[in-house]
């Protein structure tokens, strides 16, 4: 089975040019693009930041990981009990 090109005018390019470097170059090239999204830029400090507070929890500290917890627990209702307030205040 063959690959799929990784450009539409990869198949153009002559044999000696159509380098496995190249190739692997133009796929890290994307994938770099890709992570620069703010999709996955918050996703992965999400989960960078999930994981650093599972770590206390795996070496048994509960507590440390209780702390570490709340803010990404309370952030999203505090954050939605703010903008009520403001809306009220303006339209109510």
């Amino acid at each position: 089975m063959a690959t799929a090109d990784p450009h539409p005018f990869w198949r153009y390019l002559p044999q000696q040019r159509q380098r496995r470097r190249d190739r692997l170059r133009l796929h890290c090239r994307r994938c770099w693009s890709w992570l620069q999204g703010r999709r996955q830029r918050i996703g992965l400090i999400l989960g960078v930041y999930s994981l650093s507070w599972c770590l206390p929890w795996l070496f048994g500290e509960p507590m440390i990981t209780a702390a570490a917890l709340l803010p990404l627990v309370l952030v999203p209702p505090l954050g939605w009990l703010v903008y009520r307030l403001v809306w009220r205040e303006f339209h109510g």
